[in-house]
C-alpha cells in the first residue's frame, strides 16, 4: 500500500494520507510435503505475499468436496493451522494420490474469491520399520490472545508410529 495525497480544501492546505490499494493479477497454488502412506502431509495455501493481509482461506477440497476441520477436533483425520493456510491430513492413505486437493482464498477488500488449480498427491508406500523423522524443518509460529488456544503440530513420522507428548 502506497501514500497517496489529497491537497487543497477551500483557501487552507490540506493533506491528507491513506492507504492506496494498487490492483494486481494474481493467482492461488497450493503446495505440499512429499507423502508417505500412513504418515502426514502438509498442504499449503499460497498467494502473493502482498495480498495476505487482506485475504484468508475460505475453503479446502478434496475433489469436489469441501473439507471440514472442526476447531475442537484437534484428533481428526485433517487439520487446519495457521490460520487454515495450511491443511495437515494427519494418515495419508495410497488412494488420496487419486484425489485432487484444492483451496479458496477471499480477498476481503474487493470480495473476490479464487480457487487454486489441483494439486494431487505423490503418495509413496510405507517402507517398513523406520526412525522417527520431522516433516517440516521449519519452526511453526502462531499469535495467540491470552486465554485462548492454538494449535502447534509435531509433524513427525515413523514405523511403528511414535508417541508424541
Amino acid at each position: 500500500m502506497l501514500p497517496y495525497w489529497i491537497a487543497k480544501s477551500a483557501s487552507l492546505l490540506n493533506i491528507l494520507s491513506f492507504p492506496a490499494v494498487i490492483w494486481q493479477e494474481w493467482s492461488v497454488r497450493v503446495t505440499s510435503s512429499r507423502a508417505q502412506a500412513g504418515a502426514p502431509a502438509v498442504l499449503t495455501c499460497g498467494v502473493p505475499s502482498a495480498l495476505r493481509d487482506h485475504c484468508s482461506v475460505a475453503a479446502w477440497y478434496r475433489d469436489d468436496a469441501v473439507l471440514v476441520a472442526s476447531a475442537d477436533d484437534l484428533a481428526g483425520p485433517i487439520l487446519l493451522v495457521d490460520s487454515g493456510w495450511r491443511l495437515i491430513l494427519r494418515s495419508v492413505r495410497l488412494e488420496d494420490a487419486r484425489a485432487q486437493f484444492a483451496c479458496s482464498v477471499l480477498d476481503t477488500l474487493t470480495g473476490e474469491r479464487r480457487r487454486s488449480a489441483p494439486l494431487q498427491l505423490e503418495v509413496t508406500p510405507s517402507s517398513g520399520p523406520s526412525a522417527p523423522r520431522a516433516l517440516l524443518h521449519t519452526p511453526w509460529e502462531a499469535s495467540v490472545r491470552r486465554g485462548a488456544d492454538t494449535v502447534l503440530p509435531c509433524l513427525v513420522h515413523a514405523d511403528p508410529p511414535p508417541v508424541v507428548t
